[in-house]
């Protein structure tokens, strides 16, 4: 009787394994030193600069707190939409109601809101929470209609393993519903953060909207900078501070989007 051996070879690439290191070093280097600067901002916080004698640092500041912001209303935005999405396809009954009510939400003006948001947040000394709020709102809408979008493609027999294998609640949200839907949510995220930066420029320049405001009470951040630059005929400054946004918004959109746009291909259904 001749026994068989079987031998499984595994490759190893160290060129592959150290890229990866690498870069999950890169990433956790960076996620510390996100988490140290946002500390810094609480503790030191500031709000004005001299647009005569604008430094690389106030540069630098105006262009993380706009980031900062962009970033936690898009965080607060991607968490509420999701169960918002699930919502309103939650059955046929609820969409039929509450999927025309939403699209009046998102139909209105965001701007038109702006004012009351505003002397809110003012009144309970929550500048810089106007500011993000704004821009979540307007991020919102985004995201929850390209997730109701990716939970209407999700296929049968998907749902019906799920249902007899019993795989329900957070497990099914986790290992089904978000995979499924996860390119809708990148491309939602997308459309997202192109509204927050097409909205920084008014949410920034508070002033116009407070009584009696003026350019000192902006939040400092790129959107400031830019409104207040031009309103005082800074033109070196405006064109400084078009540039950094526009070199963010570039680097931002290869580095990130592009990355996740290549791996949400990973998760469609062909």
């Amino acid at each position: 009787m001749a026994t068989r051996h079987y031998h499984h070879h595994y490759h190893f690439s160290y060129v592959t394994s150290k890229k990866r290191h690498f870069s999950s070093l890169l990433i956790v280097i960076a996620f510390i030193t996100l988490i140290l600067l946002a500390l810094f901002r609480v503790l030191t916080p500031q709000n004005t600069v001299n647009l005569k004698q604008l430094s690389a640092e106030d540069l630098f500041f105006a262009s993380f707190n706009t980031l900062f912001r962009l970033f936690v209303s898009y965080v607060f935005a991607l968490i509420l939409s999701v169960p918002i999405a699930l919502f309103i396809t939650k059955s046929k009954k609820t969409e039929r109601i509450m999927l025309p009510i939403t699209d009046i939400f998102q139909s209105v003006p965001i701007l038109a809101f702006f004012p009351i948001i505003v002397l809110a947040f003012i009144k309970l000394q929550m500048i810089e929470g106007a500011v993000i709020f704004i821009l979540f709102m307007a991020m919102l809408w985004n995201l929850v209609f390209s997730m109701i979008g990716g939970l209407k493609t999700i296929p049968e027999d998907i749902l019906s393993a799920a249902q007899i294998y019993k795989i329900k609640g957070l497990r099914k949200l986790w290992y089904i519903t978000i995979p499924s839907i996860f390119p809708y949510i990148i491309t939602g995220s997308l459309l997202a953060w192109a509204q927050g930066w097409s909205l920084l420029i008014v949410a920034e320049a508070l002033h116009s909207y407070i009584p009696n405001g003026t350019i000192t009470q902006d939040p400092l951040g790129l959107g400031s900078l830019l409104v207040n630059a031009f309103y005082n005929g800074q033109n070196s400054v405006f064109l400084v501070s078009l540039t950094v946004m526009i070199l963010l918004i570039t680097l931002i959109n290869f580095f990130v989007w592009q990355k996740l746009l290549h791996l949400a291909e990973r998760y469609k259904f062909d």
